[in-house]
């Protein structure tokens, strides 16, 4: 199988100082009544008066919209049902978002529509003025005015339980507050906002996720971007982070979960919304002569399934729109004040005859078939609307990308990414979610700083027993079941650790009765190339023993298993060489190391993990899949014995064991999707491995704790540590820690939930074999 490609295909286009040409005889109808020496040529050197200095600029084979200028500003219009058993109750969300501008509020107007809307459809107006309120008002007469200076973010009819209202999100510019409202959809009633302070708003845009809940994002005064869910009546925030100076608006999309800003120093952003998602932003448009200002998407409540972006620039008279199928520029024209005259025509090339639009916003008609915007002049204040022609609409929302119309592709770099994997990947492995159950408390260092866990189960009291992590920009830190931080060591840039358990500590290797016998942790330092050892006393509090001195250039990962009373240590570098070290601690606690065995991966590995009843033990090549190596003598060599395939993604790194059912599983963090891919290991042959699915650990909202992504290391134990940990913990390593955003951590998840994520995996993979 292979792998996902992206390929990036690069538009490249120019902008024309031109005035109107074909595309502006086009809007006036009167091509025939032209002189040929006022054509294309004269047109194109035409200057055009723009804030004094600047040109605005037409594309001459784009199409041309006229405007028609809306009289009371930005309107919206939603609807509702007195009896709520009309609608879908399995959705907790319904948007009818439309615009004042199409005037068909009326029953009669609806009634033409070939979607017909129920008996008792009622329509609420909202209009926005940032300057002096909310005016809303509905067809059954009732009004109500919000006065203040708001920036309108989301306005939507909710439903759940069989009752509507009004969800309004907007910025309060007189408190610095984002609010939110719930309207009663008949009376109209306001009930107090919930409120969430800010640093200021440069941008905010809101929407409904798939999953039916309501997304905010807000840029503030300081760069940050932060992203809220308001979630059971209240804000939880779910991450946030710089995105620099420059965004004008924002918009998101949540059929793709891609957010756009419009960024008026670069062009037009893309990222992902998904909180555990990589912080990468891509950019989709640019050009050094035009400044992004306004970015819309169009309401995936409204059309559902439709991924349409547009964009505008108070440089260009027009509007940019952008799906996965076709990219079009198209011109925008106040004709408002222009008579129908041949002369009026040919003199009508002035600034009243464009705009300057900052702001703009989609919508499409009832039944889902046109597309229609708003947009906005800097320099009147005046909003217009207009109507995409059928054909281009048509092209927008068609889905299969085999529209007829050639998109101009206008005014842009355009940076488009296309998938090109055409394997026959639908796999049949199962992905089954989990939830945490703790998260221990944020590592002290920003940045890639946690990476690897071990558990430290104590024998005499195990509820007491310790998750031991690095924070490898300088740490060896401890925590309790409960995720708090016991003690944090300052021993270096410790890399990966793991325990063993009665470690001899006497002046030889044989075991005696009174032999005395100490639990140990030991992490790959990478300050000094060595192995640092640490005793874990009966409470669990570690003590550095020392050093043990390697041959490896850039030590890495490490793992190690305790035979007849000596540790034994398998160390990796990022070469991919591997050393393997037998441990010896002397009674005074001096710990010595004896390089026994050498070999070397073919590129880089970090995990490891070994299975003392097999004497196997398992690496990982992060790039390429997992070996297996028969450690019964020093002298044999690692196998591959597992491919990074669909739907496992490298990196793989973290390796553990798990039993379930008297079946032994490794667990591998398949670093790419944000999963953990469980392999079955077969008892007689324990270099076969099986795939038998993916884990994912998702967020878990009522508790504020999120979910898991990027995974460097892992541990598990079957040992029963009580409470809700009675059937074994699973602890990793999580690479984004959201929700709120702040320095990376570990989750940890109950061994049941592990178990019966496993089970659900085995038994869908024996009834697949089972139809085969």
């Amino acid at each position: 199988m292979t792998n996902q490609r992206h390929t990036k295909t690069v538009f490249k286009t120019t902008f024309t100082t031109a005035a109107l040409s074909s595309a502006l005889l086009t809007l006036f109808g009167c091509a025939a009544s032209h002189d040929t020496n006022t054509s294309a040529d004269t047109h194109a050197n035409i200057k055009l008066a723009h804030s004094e200095s600047q040109l605005i600029k037409a594309e001459s084979q784009d199409i041309a919209l006229p405007l028609t200028k809306l009289k009371n500003g930005l309107g919206l219009t939603l609807h509702y049902q007195t009896h709520a058993d009309h609608s879908n109750t399995n959705s907790a969300y319904k948007d009818a978002y439309k615009d004042t501008h199409a005037n068909n509020n009326s029953k009669d107007a609806r009634a033409n529509n070939k979607h017909k809307v129920y008996d008792d459809t009622h329509a609420i107006n909202i209009n926005v003025n940032e300057h002096k309120g909310i005016s809303l008002s509905n067809s059954e007469g009732k009004k109500h005015f919000i006065a203040g200076h708001y920036t309108l973010a989301r306005a939507e009819v909710v439903e759940s339980n069989s009752k509507q209202w009004v969800s309004l999100v907007v910025f309060n510019n007189n408190t610095q507050y984002i609010e939110v409202y719930r309207i009663n959809a008949a009376s109209l009633k306001v009930d107090q906002p919930q409120t969430q302070l800010t640093k200021g708003s440069e941008a905010i845009c809101a929407t409904t996720s798939s999953a039916g809940e309501l997304q905010i994002i807000n840029i503030d005064a300081t760069g940050t971007l932060n992203q809220y869910e308001f979630h059971n009546g209240r804000f939880l925030s779910l991450r946030d982070f710089a995105i620099g100076p420059g965004i004008k608006s924002c918009a998101i999309n949540a059929n793709t979960e891609t957010l756009y800003l419009a960024d008026e120093f670069a062009g037009v952003w893309q990222l992902d919304t998904d909180i555990e998602s990589e912080l990468a932003k891509t950019l989709t448009f640019h050009d050094h002569d035009v400044a992004i200002e306004g970015v819309a998407t169009l309401s995936s409540t409204t059309v559902d399934g439709v991924d349409i972006a547009a964009w505008v620039s108070p440089d260009a008279s027009g509007v940019w729109l952008k799906t996965p199928c076709l990219t079009q520029f198209v011109s925008l024209m106040n004709t408002a004040n222009e008579s129908n005259s041949a002369d009026r025509q040919l003199k009508a090339i002035n600034k009243s005859t464009f705009i300057q639009p900052e702001f703009v916003h989609l919508s499409s008609s009832e039944e889902g078939t046109h597309i229609s915007l708003v947009v906005d002049d800097d320099e009147s204040g005046d909003v217009f609307s207009a109507a995409l022609p059928s054909k281009l609409s048509a092209a927008l929302l068609n889905r299969q990308c085999d529209t007829h119309i050639k998109a101009t592709s206008p005014k842009e770099n355009y940076i488009e990414e296309v998938n090109t994997d055409n394997s026959e990947s639908q796999h049949a492995n199962l992905t089954i979610k989990v939830k945490p159950d703790v998260e221990t408390d944020p590592v002290e260092n920003h940045g890639d700083a946690a990476d690897d866990p071990a558990i430290w189960v104590n024998s005499n009291a195990p509820s007491q027993s310790r998750v031991i992590g690095t924070d490898k920009k300088g740490a060896l830190n401890s925590y309790d079941l409960a995720g708090k931080l016991v003690q944090s060591l300052p021993v270096g840039r410790v890399n990966n650790v793991d325990v063993g358990y009665k470690v001899s500590a006497a002046e030889t290797k044989a075991l005696q009765s009174d032999t005395p016998l100490i639990d140990i942790a030991v992490a790959s330092n990478r300050s000094n190339n060595s192995l640092s050892v640490f005793e874990i006393d009966k409470r669990g509090n570690m003590t550095q023993l020392g050093h043990i001195s390697t041959t490896l250039n850039d030590i890495y990962g490490m793992c190690l298993f305790v035979s007849d009373g000596v540790a034994h240590v398998f160390a990796n570098d990022t070469s991919g060489r591997f050393e393997r070290y037998s441990v010896s601690i002397a009674p005074d606690k001096a710990v010595d190391g004896h390089l026994t065995q050498s070999f070397s991966l073919p590129s880089q590995p970090e995990g490891c993990v070994v299975d003392t009843k097999t004497s196997t033990a398992y690496l990982g090549e992060e790039g390429a899949g997992i070996w297996a190596l028969d450690i019964a003598t020093n002298s044999n060599q690692p196998q591959f014995i597992a491919e990074i395939e669909a739907p496992v993604e490298a990196d793989v790194e973290g390796l553990a064991l798990f039993n379930v059912d008297a079946q032994t599983y490794l667990i591998a963090s398949s670093q790419g999707n944000n999963s953990y891919a469980i392999y079955h290991v077969h008892n007689e042959n324990p270099e076969v491995l099986e795939l038998m699915g993916l884990v994912q650990i998702t967020a878990d909202k009522a508790t504020q704790i999120d979910g898991v992504s990027e995974t460097d290391g892992l541990d598990v134990t079957n040992a029963n540590l009580g409470g809700r940990f009675t059937e074994g913990l699973w602890v990793v390593q999580d690479g984004r820690n959201v929700m709120p955003s702040e320095t990376q951590n570990f989750k940890l998840v109950a061994g049941a939930s592990l178990k019966d994520a496993i089970r659900k995996l085995a038994s869908a993979k024996r009834e697949r074999h089972s139809h085969m």
